[in-house]
């Protein structure tokens, strides 16, 4: 199978798109000696799974940090791969780096896009991200993560601390 992602190059386009569209971006920031990079291309790009979410969830742009310098530096890449979920200002909401396998990196999507609506106060959305997380990835890094946050988003919008508990006690 090959890539068959829809990356875009432009942020400025890209964020006027992330407005209309109501998606979040995503950046992927590379460097063409990474081996990481290279394996995150060749095993996880490609699978199909990870290019729908990311075609219908958020905005792809990627970048090669050897040709887009001023930009790794505004986002201070330091290593690479390095993957930004920035809002429809080109914002930063979260980051991570390195290479994750195809099942992963849905994971930490799906984390970063509730995080995103976490620290939006839309904890309802961020609710049904981190439920995903945590009844589709049990298995994945990340889904402690999406435990915590769920009794934590569910706290802030009730103000029951209980939610605190039963998360506590579910994971």
């Amino acid at each position: 199978m090959k890539e068959d992602i829809r990356w875009r190059d432009n942020l400025e386009a890209a964020k006027q798109e992330s407005k209309e569209k109501g998606r979040l971006l995503l950046m992927f920031f590379h460097h063409p000696d990474c081996g990481g990079c290279k394996k995150t291309i060749s095993e996880t790009l490609i699978d199909s799974k990870v290019q729908k979410l990311m075609e219908i969830e958020f905005i792809p742009l990627r970048y090669m940090v050897t040709e887009n310098d001023e930009l790794a530096k505004r986002y201070k890449i330091e290593w690479t791969p390095a993957f930004i979920v920035a809002d429809n200002n080109g914002e930063e909401l979260e980051r991570w780096v390195g290479f994750l396998p195809p099942e992963d990196f849905i994971a930490q999507l799906e984390l970063s896009e509730g995080l995103a609506d976490f620290h939006a106060e839309k904890y309802s959305e961020a609710d049904r991200c981190f439920e995903k997380v945590i009844n589709e990835h049990q298995k994945a890094e990340v889904t402690p993560e999406a435990y915590y946050y769920l009794g934590v988003s569910r706290y802030k919008e009730s103000g029951d601390a209980s939610y605190l508990q039963k998360t506590w006690e579910r994971s």
